[in-house]
């Protein structure tokens, strides 16, 4: 049976890894079926806040599995469990199993449309570590999974689904299969939300960005194998990505090295995750930060923006510290396929073809963009050819252009800052992106009191991200980064460039835009 996620939530429970293991390697005949792991509550009826341990959406309907482990008893109404700490009273399990399956079942009758206006519901209670044969009022046999039910879990399951559908009310139907995916795609959401890089502004995403069905659909796919090659143009999700699957793995007790060539990535990345079991490092750290972690290896190596480490030099380097080596370890390779490489580096192509052929890894292409607006994709496409995939963002605002000589240029820079400053936009959500230092750029044409407001960012200035007012950046060190409004400067027109022309340095800097893309052509 799938589960979401495929890795149980690190929570100190053996009995729910135990019942993990057991739904993941169910199958029962004549039903479609997904699983869910620790989902919140937000509408309990008796709690304002709960947890359901486990949730089925099947064709024979809602259900939720409650789990409780250690030595159970059940004394004059006193529920208690007894384990190496001691003997707890708990709460009545299927009060809880049965409180939390109605709680769930309401919201998706008020939020999802469904071909069926009342689903079939259930519930059970697991004792994974007794055998259970004690009768009561409150409960059926078919109700309970014991440690010997665990064992033969397919049929207990399969048992469990024929015991609430002979209950189930005449106006219940069975699920469609289209039931159940539109239960589990509005189910998914509520416990797997990976945070943004940064908040968007109000009008396009004023909260967190939930991945999109396809790529929890990547990050499933790329966990059921052991060495991965995935690509996708800029805004495809790729550090996202990486970042849930280093979750992942350390959720499960793995030592993970996440690796990239940007320092100010690596710095962004320390803030947003942090573990024992993690180590985040640029290629060229690896030596340091191998000394300071205490490991000659790790169990799993995560690279992002790979296409910058593709060349054999730095291929050689990441092979010595995964175990097993490139050839026969875990890894998993996130890369742009398109013009970003050559801004810190020119990929090798014979490299890519070893790493690809000698290794014989899983491909996965990426190809929904969840950071940049319509408007701005449209741009960049029309402009590079590039492929940033497709849009999931609303439209936002048009992409504004400035054309002219240096004079008509740092006038319209200086109206607009003004402009800027005087709006209600949050000065943080600004940068400034240029393919030179400040003390070279059209920037540094304004007047000293236009102009002090702005911080260049440095490799220590990075490290506090996001940052207080208006930053002023080089884009070869913004890569991986990036912002909800973008002042693009220093860079020829893109209508002026022949085929021979890089346009790497287009492509990084105009795709960092989430929202609002300003581009000063010179």
């Amino acid at each position: 049976m799938k589960i979401i996620p495929n890795i149980p939530y690190d929570n100190n429970s053996y009995a729910e890894g135990q019942v993990f293991s057991a739904l993941q390697a169910a199958e029962v005949e004549g039903a479609d079926h997904v699983a869910f792991h620790s989902l919140a509550l937000t509408s309990h009826a008796q709690k304002r806040e709960g947890e359901a341990d486990f949730v089925i959406v099947s064709t024979f309907g809602l259900f939720v599995l409650e789990v409780k482990g250690g030595k159970i008893s059940f004394q004059d109404g006193v529920w208690s469990t007894e384990n190496k700490h001691g003997v707890h009273r708990i709460s009545d399990p299927f009060k809880q199993a049965n409180g939390a399956v109605h709680a769930i079942n309401q919201k998706i009758k008020e939020l999802v449309k469904l071909e069926e206006t009342r689903i079939p519901i259930g519930y059970a209670v697991a004792f994974p570590n007794v055998v259970w044969n004690k009768p009561g009022a409150e409960w059926d046999r078919e109700m309970i999974c014991d440690s010997t039910d665990l064992r033969q879990f397919d049929k207990w399951l399969s048992d469990l689904f024929e015991y609430w559908n002979y209950k189930r009310p005449a106006n219940a139907n069975l699920l469609s299969k289209e039931d159940v995916y539109a239960i589990a795609t509005f189910l998914r959401p509520n416990f797997e939300v990976v945070q943004p890089l940064f908040d968007q502004i109000e009008s396009v995403n004023n909260s967190s960005v939930s991945l999109t069905e396809e790529q929890y659909h990547y990050v499933d796919m790329a966990m059921d194998n052991r060495r991965v090659l995935c690509s996708g143009g800029a805004g495809t999700g790729k550090t996202f990505l990486a970042a849930e699957m280093a979750r992942r793995f350390i959720a499960h007790g793995k030592t993970v090295l996440l690796a990239c060539k940007s320092s100010w990535l690596r710095h962004y990345l320390m803030t947003r995750i942090k573990s024992e079991n993690l180590v985040v490092a640029t290629v060229n750290g690896l030596s340091a930060a191998m000394r300071r972690s205490g490991l000659d290896t790790f169990d799993v190596l995560i690279v992002d923006e790979g296409q910058d480490l593709l060349n054999n030099k730095d291929l050689n380097a990441l092979d010595h510290v995964v175990t097993g080596g490139l050839d026969k370890g875990q890894w998993y390779f996130f890369h742009d396929a398109n013009n970003q490489a050559n801004v810190l580096s020119s990929v090798d192509e014979s490299a890519l073809d070893w790493l690809g052929t000698k290794n014989n890894p899983a491909y996965l292409r990426l190809n929904i963009n969840c950071r940049n607006t319509s408007n701005i994709l449209t741009s960049i496409q029309a402009s590079l050819n590039c492929d940033l995939g497709k849009p999931t963002l609303v439209e936002g605002p048009e992409v504004t252009e400035y054309r002219g000589n240096e004079a008509v240029l740092v006038n319209h820079l200086s109206e607009l800052l003004k402009e800027l400053r005087y709006s209600e936009i949050d000065k943080s959500s600004i940068t400034l992106l240029s393919s030179v230092r400040k003390r070279r750029s059209l920037l540094s044409k304004l007047a000293k009191d236009e102009t002090v407001d702005i911080a260049e960012l440095d490799d220590y200035k990075v490290r506090k991200y996001p940052f207080e007012g208006i930053t002023f950046a080089e884009i070869k060190h913004f890569k991986g980064l990036e912002s909800d409004v973008v002042i693009l400067l220093d860079l020829p027109d893109p209508v002026s460039l022949s085929g021979d022309d890089s346009c790497s340095l287009h492509y990084v800097g105009m795709s960092r835009a989430k929202v609002k893309l300003y581009c000063f052509w010179g």
